[in-house]
């Protein structure tokens, strides 16, 4: 009667979990990226957009697991559709359609979507998820220097830097230490910009078991401040707003992330000879499971 009049029993408290990664020699898992993304930039009168949306089919071969539990893997893209609308046209493409798109757009960016399609990336993934030793393929390396600017620079995807850093944020790096719901860990990457690297420094806390998302999956947020680069002599460059949030899903009985949202925001000013140059920029990117097991 005394517990029934307090709230009832005493609530159990959860306790710790070690999360790791469980991959096996010869599994493929099969992941399905979702990219969109907007850039609007001002200047004076003149305003234009640009927006992405693309979709990446993707398959991680397995080849071996040695025994400190590092895993050699193959990152393959076996399909990729991607939409681009911006003041010079309308591009789209899908690596399934036998017709290849035509225009300004076309020519720089369809040679290198075809390499990427097919062409494995070799590296090397830790117990706990720490993708390394990234091998970008030659024939993509090709691609880029043929396509040059036309192909979209330095500082995008659709380059060796872009890339290298797509594969390593694809995964989910967890902590050595044991994991329970409130303790949190800190990750920092640079990725390249227009004027030099920026610095993207992640906090990841622990929510606890997600029962909403099946059974022994742990649910992981993420929060994220960005850190832009000096701009060029005789500028200035100001964030007047920056938000970068997620949530992820491991699942740790069997050993992988099952799905992830992470959601971005900014709103920049860079004034150049007292030009004013204002930038908004939103992207989602998802990522989802959809199998694993032998290879397809």
């Amino acid at each position: 009667m005394v517990l029934v009049v307090l709230g009832g029993p005493a609530a159990t408290a959860v306790p710790a979990a070690t999360l790791r990664w469980k991959l096996k020699p010869g599994e493929t898992l099969h992941y399905v990226m979702e990219q969109q993304t907007e850039t609007s930039d001002k200047a004076g009168a003149q305003e234009s957009k640009v927006t992405l949306s693309q979709t990446i089919n993707w398959g991680w071969a397995v080849k071996e697991v040695g025994p400190d539990g590092v895993a050699d893997l193959n990152l393959t893209i076996d399909r990729i559709r991607t939409t681009i609308a911006s003041p010079i046209g309308v591009f789209t493409y899908d690596s399934d359609d036998k017709q290849e798109p035509q225009g300004l757009l076309a020519a720089g960016l369809v040679p290198f979507l075809k390499a990427l399609v097919g062409a494995p990336f070799a590296v090397k993934m830790s117990p706990q998820g720490e993708l390394s030793d990234v091998k970008v393929p030659e024939k993509l390396l090709q691609a880029i220097r043929e396509a040059g600017p036309a192909g979209g620079g330095g500082a995008n995807i659709f380059s060796e830097e872009g890339l290298r850093h797509m594969i390593t944020e694809v995964s989910l790096a967890l902590p050595k230490e044991d994991l329970e719901k409130g303790k949190s860990w800190t990750r920092q990457i640079k990725i390249p910009s227009p004027f030099g690297d920026m610095t993207l420094e992640t906090v990841y806390t622990d929510q606890g078991p997600d029962p909403s998302a099946g059974p022994d999956v742990e649910r992981i947020n993420l929060e994220t401040k960005v850190e832009a680069p000096p701009p060029p002599e005789g500028a200035a460059f100001k964030i007047n707003a920056q938000e970068r949030k997620g949530t992820f899903f491991f699942d740790n009985a069997a050993g992988r992330l099952i799905k992830s949202q992470v959601a971005e925001n900014m709103e920049a000013v860079l004034t150049i000879n007292k030009i004013e140059i204002s930038r908004r920029n939103t992207a989602t990117t998802t990522l989802k499971l959809e199998s694993d097991g032998a290879s397809k």
